[in-house]
């Protein structure tokens, strides 16, 4: 009987994969300082989950394993003018970033049939404050539905050495990745969903700043207002600016130093360490909303993504939201996305959003120091607080 034609899984993936291996080398070891950990799993089926620090994570954990991997990709890989071309050459498999895309899950379940290790971040975005970012349970239920070797994937140094917040690499004492454990279908198969997504999430978390490594940068502060957007002594919004190895509130003066080994010295309103203020601003700059600040920035670019084509520049110079609207403002006249139509909002990159408004993405894009995710923050905090309404009423 002839044999069953692959749609997904191609010969081609390999070569190109065996070759990205031999080329990247040089860049993974003298940029980065990077250590894979080789794995002795065999080419098979694999459901490869990874936490996610920095940009070459996929590179990265592919260097582990001796075949190659279909990762998840993001949007914006696919509204490239080479999109095409990455897609024919190793056949990325789409998923829109926050949203629950079925069809990514069956491309995936058809690349796992067809004998193909699939790659997932499960946070579906990197981390901005070296703490774990906020992982849906459907993860798990993905993991359910494959039944396959569930791979648990560990990168340790990757926030110390290229944090997403920041403009330059750090030299580090630290850099690895490897195999945490493997979990078979027939041990997963006995969890239910809640065990194994909590099984997932304690497996997966790595946090950098607690390892007491450290990353050398004379520029190691720069931008970090992508990430601290929030002054908790002044209360002031994306009023600090940062410069070389410290960074300043031009409000109220607040100043410190970020440290090599990920600390903020001395500690501002008692926060050492970026996950910390990560954590309070997250929570108090939805507050502060709801309760009717409205929150703003100026010189943006306003997009929108189409696949496969370059993006199309649409008329907007800058953004604002409240409790109830995101804003386009600057051009011939302001435009108003009800928060309630808007489908999802997820930072991109360093300094973009992205949010979904009906069939279409449309994105926002800042200057070097604009902080992308405190409008995530807001829209996240509030959709939270409308649906806690909902079942109230």
């Amino acid at each position: 009987m002839k044999k069953k034609k692959n749609i997904w899984v191609k010969k081609r993936h390999a070569r190109v994969y065996a070759f990205l291996r031999v080329a990247l080398a040089p860049i993974m070891r003298i940029k980065y300082r990077y250590k894979p950990i080789k794995s002795d799993l065999p080419k098979g089926p694999y459901l490869i989950l990874s936490n996610h620090q920095a940009s070459m994570d996929p590179f990265w954990v592919s260097k582990s394993f001796r075949f190659q991997i279909y990762f998840f990709a993001s949007d914006d890989i696919f509204n490239l003018k080479v999109s095409p071309i990455i897609e024919y050459l190793v056949a990325p498999i789409p998923k829109s970033k926050s949203l629950t895309d079925l069809q990514a899950v069956k491309d995936a379940l058809r690349v796992l049939r067809e004998g193909g290790a699939v790659g997932v971040f499960p946070e579906g975005n990197r981390t901005l404050s070296g703490g774990q970012w906020e992982m849906g349970d459907s993860i798990a239920k993905l993991v359910k539905v494959s039944k396959v070797p569930l791979v648990l994937y560990n990168l340790c140094g990757g926030y110390g050495t290229d944090p997403r917040w920041g403009g330059k690499i750090r030299r580090g004492t630290k850099y690895v990745g490897f195999v945490k454990r493997v979990v078979q279908p027939e041990e997963y198969a006995a969890m239910s969903v809640e065990e194994l997504f909590a099984l997932i999430k304690k497996e997966l978390d790595v946090n950098d700043a607690l390892s007491g490594e450290r990353y050398k940068s004379r520029r190691r502060a720069e931008y970090i207002e992508r990430a601290l957007y929030l002054c908790p002594e002044c209360g002031g919004v994306s009023t600090f600016v940062s410069h070389k190895t410290h960074f300043r509130c031009a409000e109220c003066g607040t100043s410190a130093e970020y440290t090599e080994d990920m600390k903020i010295s001395p500690p501002i309103a008692g926060y050492r360490r970026i996950l910390e203020w990560f954590e309070w601003e997250k929570k108090e700059i939805a507050a502060r909303v709801l309760a009717g600040e409205r929150v703003s920035d100026e010189g943006v670019l306003f997009r929108e993504s189409i696949k496969f084509k370059r993006k199309k520049k649409l008329d907007g110079s800058g953004v604002a939201i409240d409790k109830d609207n995101l804003y386009v403002t600057g051009g011939a006249a302001e435009q108003v996305y009800p928060l309630k139509d808007i489908v999802a909002l997820t930072m991109v990159g360093k300094k973009k959003f992205n949010f979904y408004y009906g069939n279409r993405i449309l994105q926002i894009k800042g200057d070097k120091r604009f902080c992308a995710v405190k409008y995530a923050h807001i829209f996240d905090g509030l959709n939270a607080e409308r649906n806690k309404n909902d079942i109230k009423e």
